[in-house]
């Protein structure tokens, strides 16, 4: 089921808001900006095909600006 493209203000909000934290989790993120999670969700996933975001797995899945954070050690 495709929900359409993500609105342009989360997204926004979603890498203003990465710009301060070195990664965050999707759930904190949408805390955070005061979004719903499935709206944050939607907005990264899309800021992950720009090549924006990317998604870390380290234990559980976080997201980050891309290359913000190097490869573990």
């Amino acid at each position: 089921m495709d929900k359409g493209a993500a609105n342009p203000e989360i997204k926004d909000k979603v890498v203003a808001y990465l710009h301060t934290v070195q990664k965050a989790k999707s759930k904190d993120i949408a805390t955070a900006i005061g979004e719903k999670k499935s709206a944050v969700d939607l907005a990264v996933k899309e800021l992950t095909a720009e090549d924006i975001c990317e998604y870390l797995y380290i234990t559980t899945t976080y997201i980050c600006i891309k290359g913000k954070v190097g490869a573990p050690e």
